[in-house]
């Protein structure tokens, strides 16, 4: 783009000059006209017409395209030396409404081809008759030829001069700007927190901002480590208390002297704790899932046997809020080596989701199909969709979408602990939206061999 406006400088810069110099010669051969016609006619009331043929012969006007008329009252010619056959024979005729400028001379320009233009002066002398003379402009075009050449070699060393800085700048500063932008956005896309920017070796100043930039990087990196690890010890932590804790309340269940209402509240305090506890398993499975630490219990599922049971796990659930439960299975999906427990728990995150954010009356769709070398699991809904943030932002810890409110109770731990299964099978996960309405999530499990059973 930068080479394309030099050039288109560089062309207006050359019809500029050449526009301007031709009128500067239009200029230049009325001004020649003016002033023999000027002399011609004091020489001519001086010395008569004799003299004037002699001065017009004597400066070779005629082999400079020129052309010199003395005319009478009458229109009869009393001299009349016409422009070189070569470029016309005849006088062009004057209009009649033509007027003189201030110094008396009326002028006339007509074309003669490719280029080729006449210039007539007239000036009315005092005793009636009439002074013509004439000039084409041969000489302006070869002189215009001549500054044709010498602007294209101006230019042409112009654009070497001005196009080897921007190629340059192209090559040492833009180059980098955009490997770094390209860095940039590869660090915000991936989920992996150990990308850096790459420092360009081409500008000084690029490098010292990626270096500082990287520097900044390494600090939220040790920060949002040093945050796992406390949360990771804190998961451990908690399990060994909330475990006494439900086998004191067990206790206190299998006891024949609590009265009912300390029952209920036993009752009450063992799912609280069931709860907490699933919370916490699911933050050890995700950060497992993350660092590809989780262990997996690989054995030959039937993915679509395994859909279709978990549908209908769902089944009653849906039909309670009026919503519509289909499944679609393309023929010969195949048995693959999966962790049945984990890519279960997986689907049925994104069946909850689905169910909880669907409408009264709205429809559910899991469907199950081959593509590439891989298994993908897609569960559509008619609900709400996604915001352009959250088809990223979703996928992380904690972090719930857009649409969710307190009629939709969480923690925005479900689809972390998706993507977790799916990175421990090698896999990847995705959510967009739906033209239709409502958006779509999916799984990609690969058919091996990236690991087998024995694995």
């Amino acid at each position: 783009m930068m080479l394309g406006l030099v050039a288109f400088v560089m062309v207006l810069i050359w019809l500029a000059t050449i526009w301007l110099f031709r009128h500067h010669f239009d200029e230049v051969g009325k001004a020649i006209i003016e002033d023999d016609l000027l002399e011609y006619t004091a020489l001519y009331e001086q010395q008569g017409g004799k003299a004037v043929l002699a001065l017009f012969e004597a400066g070779g006007h005629g082999q400079h395209a020129q052309g010199f008329r003395l005319i009478d009252a009458s229109g009869k010619d009393l001299i009349n030396r016409p422009i070189p056959p070569q470029q016309t024979d005849d006088w062009p005729v004057f209009p009649t409404d033509i007027k003189p400028d201030e110094s008396g001379i009326a002028w006339l320009r007509r074309s003669l081809g490719k280029g080729k233009v006449i210039t007539v002066g007239r000036l009315q002398l005092p005793g009636s008759e009439e002074l013509w003379f004439a000039r084409t402009n041969d000489d302006d075009i070869a002189a215009l030829s001549r500054v044709n050449l010498l602007l294209f070699f101006a230019l042409v060393f112009s654009a070497v001069l001005a196009v080897g800085p921007v190629v340059w700048f192209a090559s040492r500063v833009l180059r980098p700007v955009r490997l770094l932008i390209d860095d940039a956005r590869r660090i915000a896309r991936e989920p992996s927190l150990g990308l850096r920017i790459r420092p360009p070796d081409a500008i000084p100043e690029l490098r010292n901002f990626s270096e500082t930039f990287n520097e900044s990087l390494d600090r939220v990196q040790a920060l949002t480590e040093e945050l796992e690890a406390a949360n990771d010890q804190l998961a451990h932590e908690l399990r060994t208390p909330l475990a006494r804790i439900r086998g004191n309340i067990e206790g206190i269940l299998k006891s024949k002297e609590v009265s009912p209402e300390a029952l209920d509240l036993a009752a009450r305090s063992i799912e609280e704790i069931t709860r907490s506890s699933s919370i916490i398993r699911d933050i050890l499975s995700i950060r497992s899932g993350d660092s590809g630490a989780m262990r997996l219990n690989l054995e030959a599922v039937d993915l679509e046997h395994l859909v279709r049971e978990t549908v209908d796990l769902y089944s009653a659930s849906a039909e309670e809020r009026g919503l519509r439960l289909e499944v679609q299975v393309e023929a010969n999906s195949g048995t693959q080596y999966i962790d049945r427990q984990r890519v279960q728990q997986a689907i049925c995150n994104l069946l909850d989701n689905a169910i909880a954010y669907t409408p009264e009356n709205g429809k559910i769709e899991i469907q199950l199909s081959s593509d590439k070398g891989a298994s993908v699991i897609r569960v559509r809904d008619t609900g709400p969709g996604l915001s352009e943030e959250d088809e990223e932002r979703i996928w992380r810890r904690f972090v719930r979408g857009s649409a969710a409110s307190a009629s939709n109770p969480g923690i925005g731990l479900g689809l972390s602990l998706v993507r977790a299964v799916a990175n421990a099978h090698h896999g990847k996960v995705g959510a967009v939206n739906r033209r239709e309405g409502g958006s779509e999530f999916w799984i990609r499990l690969p058919h091996s061999p990236a690991f087998s059973k024995d694995e």
